[in-house]
């Protein structure tokens, strides 16, 4: 495989059905108060324009790997670009983002900001992973290039890249643990509470 590895976006068609559906329903929703209200014309173009330019750099984002370099890159509309140095300052880690999608955390030395890669995704619209011999190359470069926290981030890309390459689906997988744990708390944190509001009726 060579060096430069792309990372593919975890997405699928009924979630693209569902953005398409909801900018739709927006943009209906911002031209009914035009018209109702003429004087909020530059408010509603400025919300189209910025609603558009989301939507593009979302279409238009691209992660990739450069393995033999030792960077991660993301870009979007091709010209906004965030990137990482995989070196020994920089620290490694699995985090849950708490919407259904578990993201490899990379921060460089000194950086306030992280870079996130999704690796997993459990979401209402998307039940999916990262393929395998992506999982593998992420793997590799982080130990190849020593980052902090790469040998324990490392073996649980390598089983989720087992699970995959076996025709193992992504709710099963090794890592989904790390999802529907949090999701089962929460859910079970709104059961009691909705509880207790039903007790002080």
């Amino acid at each position: 495989m060579a060096d430069r590895t792309r990372i593919p976006t975890l997405t699928s068609r009924s979630a693209l059905r569902w953005g398409v559906a909801t900018v739709i329903g927006l943009v209906l929703v911002t031209a009914s108060q035009v018209v109702v209200q003429p004087d909020l014309l530059l408010i509603g173009v400025a919300v189209l324009l910025l609603l558009g330019l989301a939507i593009a750099a979302l279409l238009t984002l691209r992660t990739w790997l450069d393995r033999g370099a030792g960077i991660v890159e993301k870009a979007c509309l091709g010209v906004l670009r965030r990137r990482v140095a995989l070196e020994r300052g920089t620290r490694a880690e699995l985090v849950n983002n708490r919407g259904g999608t578990l993201l490899l955390g990379l921060r460089g030395d000194g950086a306030r900001r992280r870079v996130f890669v999704a690796v997993l995704s459990l979401t209402e619209y998307v039940e999916k992973s990262l393929p395998g011999p992506v999982l593998r190359e992420l793997a590799d470069a982080l130990e190849e290039h020593r980052v902090i926290g790469a040998r324990a981030v490392a073996s649980e890309l390598r089983a989720q890249a087992a699970h995959v390459e076996s025709g193992g689906d992504a709710r099963t997988s090794p890592l989904a643990g790390r999802i529907t744990h949090t999701v089962t708390r929460l859910a079970k944190a709104g059961g009691a509470g909705a509880a207790g509001g039903g007790m002080l009726r």
